[in-house]
């Protein structure tokens, strides 16, 4: 199987990073994947410039681990190659784009084999409520996307009360 579509246009896999565990897990699989189907993998983060953004002192949330912003492009862009392996894998379009971040994925994803997004259980539910087991731009991008997308979930890094409560 080769990389090129029908339309001699070069196939590719889209991961979407924020610097997250959620988000490395995806990487690493969609490298996996993109070597398995012998694609390109074209690896974006989406940079909300309206975001809030936490203080530099306040703790990261709960499996967030998100990378600072002055470095943060070249930060993620470490994280190709810890995903690759110590083979490398030559053919990664890596892109820092302004914007949010399901509209930039969505875009990127027109003429994509496949979206791969990480997500974590949300930590910050209220107590008694069920968490949400996919966050905003990964259900906006299954709703919305043009190609298939798969979805690498990740553990919460909070034990979780029902198991405590059952065992």
């Amino acid at each position: 199987m080769t990389a090129r579509a029908e339309n001699g246009k070069q196939r590719r896999i889209l991961v979407g990073v924020d610097g997250s565990r959620a988000a490395a897990a995806a990487l690493r699989w969609a490298t996996a994947e993109a070597r398995l189907r012998s694609m390109r993998l074209h690896v974006v983060h989406a940079r909300d410039q309206h975001a809030v953004e936490q203080a530099p002192y306040a703790p990261p949330s709960a499996g967030q681990g998100t990378v600072g912003q002055p470095e943060e492009g070249s930060a993620l862009k470490a994280l190709i190659p810890e995903a690759a392996g110590p083979d490398g894998w030559a053919d990664v379009k890596f892109e820092v784009v302004d914007g949010l971040s399901a509209r930039v994925l969505l875009e990127r994803a027109a003429g994509a084999a496949m979206l791969v997004l990480g997500s974590t259980r949300s930590a910050d539910a209220p107590v008694g409520k069920p968490r949400a087991p996919l966050g905003p731009v990964a259900r906006d991008c299954l709703r919305a996307a043009p190609c298939p997308v798969v979805i690498i979930a990740v553990p919460s890094l909070q034990p979780e009360a029902e198991s405590a409560r059952t065992g």
